[in-house]
């Protein structure tokens, strides 16, 4: 059986960043095509992979195409259980979070797009994104009850993958957090996939002005940011 991820910008596309941890964590084989986002032909280029919806990621198993990085997880799930809790409640509420995470925190994904190499970057933290970074940390603050280990579930699994781009959002954009939140984005930031997805992030050459937003002390007004044009394939259809 032949694996093959189809993913965006390392530095940029946090669904990329996500199923590249999953097919990691599930310790299959698999090779890696890089699609460049937000130039000419890219969503022709992925459909013509496969991915319907011409947006990354797209798994292809032995040619076969799966789009969507909950339908990813599944099918791997299918192939190595421990991506999710062993128990039957655990695992729903952990499917729950990775739900919330897909359809929701909208403000915060819109204020903070993931710019891995970035730091010190400002956001317009309205409400709405107070909003979700609050619930961010009422989830991370959770972690470290189960006796199995000090993640979300115990042992690191999917749930906690699908906060690993929130993690960086908040390294990028230096949102503050306390107690064992805290804790869980210094334990997320510093395991071992998220730095090495970091670290291939660092040798891109490609830069997205979109994403690219100013440094807290330059003092200049935040720049407009465009929006995806149709041609374009973002890293997944929330972003």
């Amino acid at each position: 059986m032949a694996l093959e991820i189809i993913l965006g910008n390392r530095n940029y596309s946090s669904w990329s960043m996500r199923a590249w941890m999953l097919l990691r964590l599930a310790g299959v084989p698999f090779d890696e095509t890089i699609q460049s986002l937000y130039i000419t032909g890219a969503r022709a280029c992925v459909i013509e992979r496969g991915g319907e919806t011409g947006l990354v990621p797209v798994l292809r198993v032995d040619g076969f195409p799966i789009w969507d990085t909950l339908a990813i997880v599944e099918y791997l799930y299918e192939q190595c259980p421990a991506l999710w809790p062993a128990d039957r409640f655990l695992r729903a509420r952990a499917r729950s979070y990775a739900g919330e995470v897909h359809s929701g925190l909208n403000a915060l994904r819109e204020a903070m797009p993931v710019n891995a190499r970035g730091r010190n970057r400002r956001a317009v933290r309205t409400q709405a994104v107070e909003d979700d970074i609050a619930r961010v940390a009422a989830i991370w603050k959770t972690a470290g009850s189960h006796p199995e280990g000090p993640w979300l579930f115990g042992r690191f699994n999917a749930a906690d993958i699908m906060f690993a781009p929130v993690a960086s959002r908040f390294q990028t954009y230096g949102v503050s957090l306390q107690g064992g939140a805290a804790t869980y984005l210094e334990r997320m930031l510093a395991h071992p996939l998220v730095r090495e997805w970091f670290a291939s992030g660092q040798d891109e050459a490609e830069i997205i002005d979109m994403f690219e937003l100013p440094d807290q002390s330059d003092g200049k007004p935040e720049s407009s940011r465009m929006t995806g044009h149709p041609e374009h394939p973002v890293s997944h259809d929330k972003g």
